[in-house]
């Protein structure tokens, strides 16, 4: 009876500590539980989606709006000028909610004003940057709807440069990412939003001078590496985040989340970008994508870097679509080595990911002047060449004849003398 016992409790205990690591490997595979109303996770390298939720579904960006406006801050702007504030800063429908409290008149470097924006998220910075870049804030606003389109970010609609609700300032989970992924590429932007906190320079006393990032998950995670918080009433708690980890980028955006459980999430999402997914490449630098035949020569069009691939694992149903695209629709008659002839779209189904440059892998030289001449003076040019030998044919022989005659002559004085 005792060993009957005993061996009842040892198959609970067994059974007690193999239930854990079954239920884990269960739910491991599972998709997040994302708790806000729109959630998107994208591969920075591949540029695929590794996850959605309501990705195409219009939402208040709140702060995350300042994504766009520092990026056109660092591209159009001159991190190096003094930028001075206008009055706006006392329009309270402008600069309402988070400031760094700029007067009119005040001074600050721009590098310093972008660390008050993707930072502080300082709702006056954004309009004072915005009036410096851009000469005043609807032609910036402009802007900003412009570099969203070229982006591909076609259902965004900016109307302020701080991300304070308006009617119609709308954007995706979807077309967030895109943002977020294009704005993390340039490597400015990128050393501005991992920063954890930074002491600007200020001409007027008794204002904050310490900029302190928002992103609570700097903090926490050691493989975060950026990028923007937002909130406001109407959008709820919003945030966009990347994370590297073993030469892999992800980048986060969960939109209109109720509390605090938007940095859980996220990271519930990047964990499970890591182990459900594996990322490739799919056509190492240097690959030939394609030839073209420049003066009835073949020449290799190469990329200089590598088109990655993400695959759901143990799923290899997923292959890239690649499309050439010339730059010129007229044919070539030469062409120098490195020189970008096309372009490769790289899409997964319907979906652009990436366009990159084709580089020839030699050089053509053009066609020589002769053979580009028309055939009547070529005609022409042969004739003249053909006369000129016959020319100096006949003074040739010319010459011949007198030498002889004069060998001659010398013979006939030698036998009379």
């Amino acid at each position: 009876m005792l060993k009957f016992i005993t061996a009842v409790l040892l198959a609970i205990v067994m059974m007690t500590s193999m239930a854990p690591s079954a239920f884990a490997e269960e739910t491991s595979s599972k998709e997040p539980q994302i708790r806000g109303e729109g959630a998107y996770l994208i591969d920075v390298l591949s540029g695929q989606t590794l996850y959605m939720k309501n990705s195409d579904k219009p939402l208040a960006p709140a702060s995350t709006t300042k994504i766009m406006t520092g990026l056109l801050a660092i591209e159009q702007g001159n991190l190096n000028d003094t930028v001075t504030a206008s009055p706006s800063m006392l329009d309270k429908k402008l600069v309402d909610g988070t400031q760094i409290y700029l007067v009119p008149g005040e001074k600050m470097p721009l590098k310093d004003l972008l660390y008050a924006l993707l930072l502080n998220s300082a709702n006056d910075s954004a309009v004072d940057i915005a009036e410096h870049v851009g000469g005043n804030l609807p032609n910036f606003v402009e802007m900003m709807n412009q570099r969203a389109r070229e982006i591909g970010a076609n259902q965004t609609h900016f109307v302020n440069s701080s991300g304070l609700t308006e009617p119609g300032h709308v954007t995706t989970a979807h077309d967030l990412a895109l943002i977020a992924r294009v704005a993390y590429q340039n490597p400015t932007f990128a050393e501005y939003v991992r920063t954890k906190s930074q002491i600007v320079s200020r001409s007027t006393p008794n204002t904050p001078v310490l900029m302190r990032n928002e992103n609570k998950l700097l903090f926490r995670d050691t493989t975060v590496d950026g990028i923007k918080t937002g909130y406001t009433v109407a959008a709820q708690n919003c945030l966009v985040a990347s994370v590297t980890k073993d030469g892999r980028q992800f980048i986060g955006v969960i939109l209109k989340s109720p509390g605090h459980e938007i940095w859980t999430d996220m990271q519930s999402m990047f964990e499970f970008g890591f182990t459900q997914f594996t990322g490739t490449i799919f056509k190492p630098s240097g690959s030939i994508i394609s030839t073209i035949m420049v003066n009835n020569e073949a020449v290799n069009l190469i990329i200089d870097r590598p088109i990655y691939i993400t695959q759901k694992n143990n799923d290899q149903n997923s292959p890239l679509n690649l499309r050439v695209k010339p730059t010129s629709s007229s044919p070539l008659s030469s062409v120098t080595e490195g020189q970008v002839v096309a372009n490769v779209e790289v899409s997964d189904g319907d979906i652009l990911l990436n366009t990159l440059p084709l580089k020839s892998s030699r050089t053509i030289l053009p066609t020589t002047y002769t053979s580009s001449l028309p055939s009547n003076y070529i005609s022409w040019v042969k004739g003249f060449m053909a006369l000129g030998v016959v020319l100096l044919l006949l003074v040739s022989r010319k010459i011949y004849a007198k030498r002889r005659w004069r060998r001659r002559m010398q013979l006939a004085r030698r036998r009379g003398a």
